[in-house]
Order: structure tokens, then C-alpha cells, then sequence
């Protein structure tokens, strides 16, 4: 499983716990039933997007909103601090899945925009070319001014 989506699935189960101090067994072992099914589930998708889609279109999103109600009725509500941490564990998943996203729109881009046959061996000089500038003896006149003014001291 991918590490953004066994942190997702993770962040969901701390979620949870985090906010609420859930003392009835019952309700601890259908939680635990239901991450089991969940992870099972998750280890199917290398991608998070592909894997939040799929979530949100299956029951057991449903399903764990249901458990969060039931752990909001059953449990105590702990202190805030607690729920901060969630909230910067949730969105720093959040922007972890947003960085994601848009490397994979820029590599598919990127792919796209190079097999463009004219535009593509552009791109690939360019890039030779500043491969090589770097190696390249700078000029006379290039070099830095610091040099000039040690030769006047």
C-alpha cells in the first residue's frame, strides 16, 4: 500500500480516537472490524486520489461516518489540543495528496508536451545545451569582479 494512502486510512482511525474517548467495547471492536476492512480495501490503490474517489463512492465511507456518529453519542469529547493535532495531521494529508496531484498533472504534462515531435527536440537541446554551458570555461570578461579587485590591492 502507498504511504499517502495507509496515512490517509490512518489519519481517518486517529480521527476517531483523537476526538472522542471511546470506552464501550462493543463500539471499540466494530471500529477496529471496520479498519480492518478499510485498510484491506486501501491496499488495493498505489494512488490517493484514485484511492479518496473510490472511498467516497463506496460504503465504507458511509459506514464511517455512521461510526463517528456513534462514537460522538457514546463517547466523551476530548480537549481541543487533541483535536488541533488531528486537524494538522488531516491537512498536512491534505497538501501531501494536493503536492501529489499536481506532479502527476506536470509529469503527465511535461510526457505529453515532448512527444509533440518538433516541440519535443526543442525542449531536448535546450536542455543539452545548458548541460554543457555549465562545463564551459567562463571568458575573460565573465568571470567574477572579485577577481578585478584583488589584482588592484
Amino acid at each position: 500500500m502507498n504511504d499517502m494512502v495507509k496515512n490517509s486510512v490512518e489519519s481517518r482511525k486517529t480521527a476517531l480516537f483523537t476526538s472522542y474517548e471511546i470506552t464501550d467495547e462493543k463500539l471499540k471492536k466494530k471500529i477496529d472490524d471496520y479498519f480492518e476492512r478499510l485498510e484491506k480495501f486501501a491496499s488495493n490503490y498505489s494512488d490517493p486520489m484514485e484511492f479518496e474517489t473510490a472511498f467516497a463512492q463506496d460504503k465504507l465511507c458511509k459506514e464511517y461516518s455512521d461510526l463517528f456518529t456513534a462514537a460522538m453519542s457514546q463517547g466523551e469529547k476530548k480537549p481541543s489540543a487533541v483535536k488541533e493535532a488531528a486537524k494538522d495531521a488531516a491537512w498536512e494529508i491534505k497538501n501531501d495528496v494536493k503536492y501529489h496531484v499536481r506532479h502527476k498533472a506536470y509529469v503527465e504534462t511535461s510526457s505529453k508536451v515532448r512527444s509533440i515531435p518538433v516541440v519535443g527536440d526543442v525542449i531536448q537541446a535546450k536542455q543539452t545545451f545548458d548541460l554543457f554551458k555549465r562545463f564551459r570555461k567562463p571568458k575573460v570578461e565573465e568571470q567574477p569582479e572579485v577577481e578585478e579587485q584583488n589584482n588592484e590591492e
